[in-house]
């Protein structure tokens, strides 16, 4: 019994190391096209930030897009403010 307890939490472990390193993996994916269109539709600053890392020649990944997104709220609403 206790041997089947330790088999079962190190087969849950596996599956939530599984499932974490999925979402690792897809976060540190290179972004689609569609994914940057969708960013820089937003917002101009996102669009000027991803602009300079496509000219340095950087792969842009998914989550280079949530960090810009995050970054340029603020910078978004102070630029309306004029």
């Amino acid at each position: 019994m206790k041997k089947l307890t330790i088999i079962g939490l190190a087969a849950m472990a596996l599956v939530i190391l599984v499932l974490l390193k999925n979402q690792i993996a897809s976060d540190w994916g290179a972004a689609t096209v569609t994914e940057i269109q969708s960013v820089t539709a937003e917002s101009s600053c996102a669009k000027k930030i991803l602009l300079d890392a496509n000219r340095e020649g950087r792969e842009i990944t998914r989550r280079d897009l949530n960090r810009v997104k995050d970054q340029c709220v603020s910078i978004d609403q102070q630029a309306k403010a004029f």
